[in-house]
């Protein structure tokens, strides 16, 4: 009895095997899904499809390299990129640069710095004929 029912469990497992290899695959990008690719972050804002900022410092000169790119509709970026250093435990703030655009920003600061550790965000704000947004995005810290 048990032979019966082991010897039909197999039939019914390579049935199944069988059916999911005949089974018809197709392959689309994520273009085609409008989807992010990999390594890419789908905001969820009504005007911003992506926002980073990014610091580097090299022989005493940290460069802040920030891009903001609107959906279709968006009017109106303004962002306000912030460089702060930690002193005592403690963020504070060392510089900061404000920019705005109609549709999109592509920006690089940069600024003299000591020796110490730095990290960068900015705050973003936008309207458009879909909304109005406002958030930060958190950068990267460094140590010099």
């Amino acid at each position: 009895m048990r032979r019966k029912a082991y010897k039909g469990i197999v039939q019914i497992l390579c049935c199944f095997i069988i059916f999911a290899l005949l089974q018809p695959m197709t392959i689309i990008s994520a273009e085609e899904l409008d989807t992010p690719a990999i390594g890419e972050i789908e905001l969820p804002y009504e005007t911003i499809r992506k926002a980073t900022c990014v610091l580097s410092i090299n022989s005493g000169t940290a460069t802040v390299s920030s891009v903001v790119n609107g959906k279709n509709g968006t009017t109106s970026i303004n962002i306000t990129v912030y460089l702060e250093k930690l002193v005592g435990g403690t963020w504070q703030p060392y510089t900061s640069w404000s920019h705005s655009g109609s549709t999109d920003i592509d920006t690089t600061d940069s600024t003299t710095v000591s020796h110490g550790a730095y990290r960068v965000w900015m705050s973003v704000s936008a309207t458009g004929s879909n909304g109005n947004d406002s958030f930060t995005v958190d950068g990267n810290t460094v140590g010099y």
